[in-house]
């Protein structure tokens, strides 16, 4: 019976985020919202709805991780919590939610390289070479929290060596 309903569930969800997804989708090209989102609120652009859509995401990850984690962990033993899992699954929700802005950020610094390009502006120049520079130091950077999201990994679950695998003789390949 439990099985029937989680089963139920699931459709729904889906079927809310495509829902979600095409209201986005539908919002990015209804000009009048796009005026109303400048006109109230200081400091957003639709050429920077890339990086505004990745932090979106990241965030609400964030929260339904959290979500997620601190529900089994009172699930389990009566409702005792283990903070060392809690802390070990916050920060690596951390780093991973790091790794989405990165890239989030890489793509828009891609689509805004693409825009100076296509807009005829100069190949080889100050402003081509700061977006190139951009590109370059978010792709780092998510690769350098990519490999801090496997160390807190490691050692979370342990750090275990590898063993080499066994020599074979001469004699027996021969």
């Amino acid at each position: 019976m439990a099985e029937e309903t989680s089963t139920r569930r699931q459709p729904k969800f889906w079927i809310g985020l495509i829902a979600l997804i095409i209201l986005l989708i539908f919002l990015y090209f209804y000009k009048p919202f796009e005026t109303y989102l400048v006109a109230h609120i200081p400091g957003i652009h639709f050429s920077n709805v890339v990086f505004w859509f990745a932090s979106l995401v990241g965030i609400v990850g964030y929260v339904i991780s959290h979500w997620q984690s601190f529900r089994s962990q009172f699930g389990r033993d009566g409702g005792a919590l283990n903070v060392e899992t809690l802390l070990f699954d916050s920060l690596q929700v951390s780093i991973l939610v790091a790794v989405i802005f990165c890239a989030g950020g890489t793509l828009q610094a891609v689509a805004m390289l693409g825009e100076h390009l296509v807009g005829r502006g100069a190949i080889v120049g100050g402003a081509a070479g700061e977006k190139l520079l951009a590109i370059i130091l978010m792709v780092i950077l998510a690769i350098l929290f990519y490999l801090l999201h496997h160390l807190v990994r490691a050692f979370r679950d342990g750090w275990t060596t590898r063993r080499a695998p066994p020599r074979r003789s001469a004699s027996l390949s021969d």
